[in-house]
């Protein structure tokens, strides 16, 4: 190999290191998955969350304790799709962050106006209520302009827990009320629980 084709191979690889971006410098700006982005308490997250959102833009809903501030629970929305998240029993202050590309956390979408921030007025509570009643909420921000979150509405979520009591018979060898394996199966018991739950959203 001559020196002038060793020069010029250093110099093509110089140019393929500049033009090929560091694994550290894509996952800074890298977009998270849609859902759950972190949970810090230490809790199951078993309550209800839903945003409806307009596309265009995206956005992260954080969660922060009402009472020490501490932020508890962050989550990525892509603007105009069906979201839904599971949150742990509290009362939380709720802020979003959005806009249209993701520069990571604590940059958000970006300075100079490209994120817009919105904190709701009020905090909402996550908890249960009733038999068996896990009482969340849905958050509608697709009344806002384009750019703006100036105007929410809040509407209560349920999940609602039943026995499901078409699979319920007595059992004369157990003696005890059992439920069966599938609805119908007369003679296929599962041994070691009484009562089949179903999960479902409800209304008040």
């Amino acid at each position: 190999m001559t020196f002038s084709n060793l020069c010029g191979l250093i110099a093509v690889s110089m140019m393929l290191a500049w033009a090929v971006p560091s694994p550290q410098a894509h996952a800074q700006t890298e977009r998270p998955d849609e859902g759950l982005m972190w949970n810090r308490t230490g809790l199951p997250a078993v309550f209800p969350l839903q945003v409806k959102t307009r596309p265009g833009q995206n956005y992260v809903i954080v969660l922060s304790h009402a009472a020490t501030g501490e932020d508890v629970l962050a989550a990525y929305i892509i603007g105009g799709r069906f979201f839904r998240v599971l949150v742990p029993p509290g009362t939380f202050n709720v802020r979003f962050a959005s806009g249209e590309e993701w520069k990571g956390e604590g940059k958000w979408f970006g300075g100079d106006g490209q994120t817009q921030f919105l904190k709701m007025p009020e905090p909402l509570s996550f908890e249960v209520k009733g038999l068996g009643v896990k009482a969340g909420h849905l958050i509608d921000l697709t009344d806002s302009a384009p750019g703006q979150m100036a105007q929410i509405s809040v509407d209560p979520v349920r999940i609602c827990q039943d026995v499901d009591v078409r699979s319920i018979i007595w059992s004369e060898a157990e003696k005890r009320w059992v439920y069966l394996a599938e609805p119908g199966e007369a003679e296929q018991f599962r041994r070691g629980r009484s009562l089949k739950i179903r999960s479902r959203y409800c209304w008040e």
